[in-house]
């Protein structure tokens, strides 16, 4: 069994990870304090015995040292903390590493399981990710808003636009400004991704599989590219992954 921890923008996922599913997974909010974390960790390893290894990701730094010191006191366990220099199952060909986000690295390393040496990797949450894998090496990609961060830009860089949450279905309208608004940030996500796509198959000059993820895949299903495979928690399984990877080294 494997704990994977994925701490986000706005929320932290905490799973045990077992061959190749999650075999238990929680969400805790970004606004969450230490303690609420320190007691998920100590509810979801209560009937685990056998604890082969950690692993973090984490887009928030100001988190990652507490959720560290809960995981040493709850497992007796140093997690991994991955960066660009943690050993993985893929390498790394962009110009600055240090600068790719954790979670575009695992959610590749979920992607790459079995057999697979090459995809396009979608991750749709606060923003959205099209990365490219080749033979195993990450080469970079795409990075966007998110639909709620779209959302959210139109409504602070402007003086009359409001301040929406986020629905999960599309709206039934496009008379007013609220159903505009909503159709905007989603079409300029989905058309985003499909251009996206397209970007780095030409560049690669032929179609390769592609697999999307995330908390907000559900509102641009309707429009994602043709033939692309639906894959809850790539990063939870790109992190246990990567325990495998270096338990075998």
């Amino acid at each position: 069994m494997i704990l994977s921890i994925d701490i986000g923008n706005t929320a932290t996922k905490l799973a045990l990870v077992r061959g190749t599913r999650v075999a238990s997974r929680v969400v805790v909010s970004a606004e969450a304090g230490a303690r609420v974390v320190d007691h998920v960790l100590l509810r979801l390893l209560r009937r685990v015995r056998n604890l082969d290894g950690v692993a973090i990701s984490s887009v928030r730094p100001d988190a990652t040292e507490s959720v560290v010191r809960a995981v040493v006191r709850r497992t007796g366990r140093y997690p991994i903390v991955v960066n660009h220099r943690t050993p993985m199952p893929i390498e790394i060909a962009v110009r600055r590493p240090e600068r790719v986000g954790t979670d575009r690295l695992c959610a590749v390393c979920g992607a790459l399981r079995g057999r697979r040496r090459d995809a396009i990797v979608i991750t749709v949450g606060t923003a959205i990710t099209v990365n490219l894998v080749r033979n195993r090496v990450f080469r970079g990609g795409v990075i966007m808003p998110g639909v709620g961060m779209s959302l959210a830009a139109m409504h602070h860089f402007t003086a009359q636009l409001p301040k929406l949450d986020l629905d999960r279905s599309p709206p039934t309208r496009i008379d007013d400004t609220e159903s505009a608004m909503r159709w905007g940030a989603l079409l300029s996500g989905a058309g985003g991704i499909q251009l996206a796509v397209d970007l780095l198959e030409k560049g690669s000059r032929r179609r390769l599989p592609r697999l999307a993820t995330g908390g907000d895949v559900p509102r641009v299903v309707p429009w994602l590219p043709a033939n692309t495979l639906l894959q809850d928690d790539l990063t939870l399984l790109g992190l246990a992954s990567i325990v495998r990877y270096n338990l075998a080294a």
